[in-house]
């Protein structure tokens, strides 16, 4: 869609621009190189305080058809005022969702506040706009030609081990979005290669599902277990300790 990578672009102008982005581009550059964010366009949301900034670029009625605003009455001394209220609010670092032609079809916004904080607010971690994750993989656009090149694919769950990998050159990797698969991002998977390799977290969560994948898709595709050394949880957490390409464990 193409309103949504004007609007990827802005807000990644923004990330590295906008005075108001300081905490999440440290962040950011605590993690990823430039590259990476300029190449999986990472970007920065901004709150309601600023999202006139989005807004003049944008267009206010893009943002509201597409949900990304809402209009908020409340009251104050002067009556009835509104504010425009953006969807990521609490979640202003954005991560577009490509689909396999390289289109934007969805964003992804994180929150930066500890978990304990989050419990108090009672928010989740992860946010995005309405698109089925289900229906495809993160990072396939960027990893078709490896997956191609490679003739196998390793399957992670977040996008930030995605970047990762790919900063270090480890480029036949996509991402669930969590630790399950479905039919569908097993078909996509399929018109590349039949070699899967699973490469989810050194968790209980990534345990279940790894079992609940080669249960159900075992038949249907050449699937193995690969393993993130210890005591790493995911492969982000490794190569930012270990900045080469891991060796994994496999386990038949």
């Amino acid at each position: 869609m193409k309103y949504l990578e004007i609007i990827a672009d802005n807000c990644h102008f923004l990330l590295n621009n906008f005075p108001g982005a300081k905490e999440y581009r440290n962040y950011l550059d605590a993690r990823l190189s430039k590259d990476s964010q300029k190449n999986f366009n990472v970007g920065y949301f901004p709150s309601s305080n600023y999202i006139d900034i989005l807004i003049r670029e944008v267009g206010e009625d893009v943002l509201l058809k597409l949900d990304l605003i809402q209009k908020w009455q409340y009251t104050d001394s002067f009556g009835y005022s509104q504010i425009n209220k953006p969807f990521f609010e609490d979640h202003p670092l954005i991560i577009p969702y490509r689909n396999t032609y390289g289109e934007i079809i969805g964003l992804i916004g994180r929150t930066l506040l500890s978990e304990d904080k989050r419990k108090e607010l009672k928010l989740i971690k992860y946010k995005n706009t309405v698109f089925k994750k289900g229906n495809c993989l993160y990072g396939l656009f960027e990893a078709k030609q490896s997956i191609l090149e490679e003739d196998c694919v390793y399957i992670v769950e977040g996008q930030f081990d995605v970047i990762k990998a790919h900063e270090v050159g480890f480029k036949n990797v996509v991402a669930l979005g969590n630790s399950q698969m479905t039919a569908y991002q097993l078909s996509l998977i399929c018109r590349y290669t039949k070699n899967i390799n699973l490469l989810l977290d050194n968790d209980e969560p990534g345990d279940r599902g790894r079992k609940f994948i080669k249960d159900k898709f075992g038949k249907l595709a050449n699937i193995k277990d690969f393993y993130i050394p210890e005591p790493y949880k995911d492969l982000d957490e490794c190569i930012k300790e270990n900045p080469v390409r891991p060796i994994l464990r496999i386990k038949k």
